[in-house]
């Protein structure tokens, strides 16, 4: 999904280190490489402090320019490394040239522009082939209810909760392993003005591809609600093998600034204000044991086990399955039992076949045994954030348990 916009403007090149018409690489290096960073760990932090305030993303202005590059921040997929290999000047101002190197030892390029005072003009980090004329990313819903009860109801193991968009109520997919919302392109059209990515996001299994972007005016589940926004739309027909219409998958972006409890037997999901959480479940009278986690990028990790063996697994309510990797039944064939061949279905265009079998996870100090795991290709995870797999529905069905994106922790409940 990385698209390259050249600049159309005549050039003419420096040696690396030059100084240029008062800019400094020196001084613009390790800002653009801090973009960088946050693309290969999928947070948008600190980005604003980078951006000159003109700063845009091809003919699309300031302030939807930075949400833009944060969509794109959001959903880039793994990258390994990347190499500074030219600059370039011209009257727009000095320019950075990257080549970045995935996992699969596959090159893509990205250019950043700096304005003279050494801010970012503009930060092209994906290939040429894809115009992107207007795209609006999901806007930051602002947790106005202190606890909110939002019933959950199992499709083919996977959590479907009831959203209500622009008055109509609709299915969506609960997926904590996705950073944001996207529609299915089935039930929401194209319908704002302009050409959109052609690009998407990448899941445990698959990639997605982004075919258009639709205003919403209201988006509510149990009076948390977005406003006026544009959001991505894509192809999501393989989500519906599940028995119901799935209209879209919600991501982090809609509840990250809650906590967020999974009740599966009670049939619930439970969004808390993180500074009333610790006094509702004392008021709840649960008693309660913590996993302090590590979050890369979206995804919050916890050091787990598996048949004794130390792993560091994500967690995704979207994960029907436990997940680890291909080669796991053959470097630690005693922790396996079971195990029996099948297909992994995934966001976008993934379909794969797999090795599934039945696993015992130590987490949070705590057993959980004959859990149905699949075992893929998870090398995006390995490589680009030290992931060695996930967990999921699995544990969530034997496990009422609270994940709080803000502290980077776990509650196992009783």
């Amino acid at each position: 999904m990385k698209k390259l916009f050249l600049l159309g403007a005549m050039v003419c090149s420096f040696f690396l280190g030059t100084v240029a018409h008062g800019q400094d690489v020196n001084t613009c290096k390790p800002i653009a490489e801090r973009i960088l960073t946050a693309a290969q760990n999928h947070t948008s932090d600190g980005i604003d402090e980078l951006l000159a305030s003109d700063f845009h993303y091809n003919k699309i202005k300031q302030p939807t320019a930075a949400k833009v590059l944060k969509q794109i921040i959001a959903q880039m997929p793994a990258m390994m490394s990347w190499e500074l290999t030219g600059t370039e000047q011209n009257s727009m101002g000095l320019t950075l040239r990257y080549i970045i190197t995935k996992p699969d030892s596959s090159t893509s390029e990205a250019t950043i522009l700096f304005s003279v005072d050494n801010l970012v003009l503009e930060a092209n980090l994906l290939s040429s082939n894809v115009s992107l004329l207007k795209a609006n990313p999901t806007a930051k819903v602002q947790p106005e209810v202190k606890m909110v009860r939002i019933p959950v109801h199992l499709y083919g193991g996977l959590p479907i909760v009831t959203v209500i968009i622009d008055g109509q109520p609709c299915n969506m997919f609960f997926d904590t392993g996705s950073p944001i919302v996207v529609l299915n392109s089935k039930y929401f059209d194209h319908n704002i003005d302009g050409q959109v990515m052609g690009s998407g996001g990448r899941g445990a299994v698959g990639t997605g591809s982004v075919s258009g972007v639709h205003h919403v005016k209201l988006m509510d589940m149990g009076g948390v609600m977005l406003n006026e926004t544009d959001i991505m739309t894509s192809d999501l027909s393989n989500l519906e093998t599940v028995g119901v219409a799935v209209h879209g998958i919600l991501g982090q972006s809609f509840y990250k600034d809650f906590d967020v409890l999974f009740d599966f037997k009670a049939g619930e999901i439970v969004l808390l204000s993180p500074d009333t959480t610790y006094q509702w479940l004392l008021n709840e009278g649960y008693r309660c044991q913590t996993a302090s986690g590590v979050k890369k990028g979206h995804l919050l990790t916890f050091d787990c086990q598996v048949g004794g063996v130390p792993v560091v697994l994500a967690f995704d309510s979207g994960a029907q399955t436990n997940l680890l990797a291909s080669d796991w039944p053959q470097l630690h064939p005693s922790t396996v039992k079971s195990l029996k061949k099948d297909h992994l279905t995934g966001y976008g265009d993934g379909r794969a076949s797999i090795t599934k079998g039945k696993t015992t996870l130590t987490l949070g100090g705590r057993k959980f045994k004959k859990l149905q795991t699949a075992f893929s290709d998870v090398s995006h995870l390995q490589e680009s954030k030290g992931i060695d797999g996930l967990f999921g529905c699995e544990v969530l069905a034997k496990q009422k348990m609270l994940v709080s994106y803000k502290r980077q922790e776990l509650i196992l409940i009783d």
